[in-house]
């Protein structure tokens, strides 16, 4: 009777530790995602962002070259969806409204525009008008 009283609190104390062990991997993963995002933040403003002199329009910046970015590396129209989630490694605290007016502002500069149905976006040297309306 020992024997398994012993063998079953040993049982609890392994699988204690693996869950304390998950919870590291767990906090060390989010600190690692933090990490990295400020060091693409750093990158960025160390060197597309000298010139720029406000706060909000340094941001700007950012996720918007995130969103085009995202686009160039993907070679293919994206969901909005798939740019929110770039534009939020530039920016975690990104709101939908906000990305959207980005996207807006991308549009009006001319560097996206709308990619066959609706909510796909595609850099616009990469996509021809005939290709527009399809899909």
């Amino acid at each position: 009777m020992q024997d398994t009283a012993q063998a079953s609190a040993y049982v609890r104390r392994l699988m204690r530790e693996i869950e304390e062990i998950e919870a590291r991997i767990s906090d060390l993963s989010q600190e690692k995602a933090a990490l990295q995002r400020q060091l693409t933040k750093a990158h960025w403003e160390a060197s597309a962002l000298k010139d720029v002199s406000r706060k909000n329009s340094g941001t700007r910046i950012m996720v918007e070259q995130r969103i085009l970015d995202a686009l160039r590396e993907a070679r293919k129209p994206l969901n909005s969806d798939a740019l929110f989630s770039a534009a939020k490694r530039a920016n975690f605290e990104l709101k939908p409204t906000t990305f959207r007016t980005y996207l807006l502002r991308l549009k009006e500069k001319g560097n996206i525009r709308p990619a066959g149905r609706r909510g796909l976006w595609a850099l616009s040297d990469e996509i021809p008008p005939s290709q527009l309306d399809s899909g």
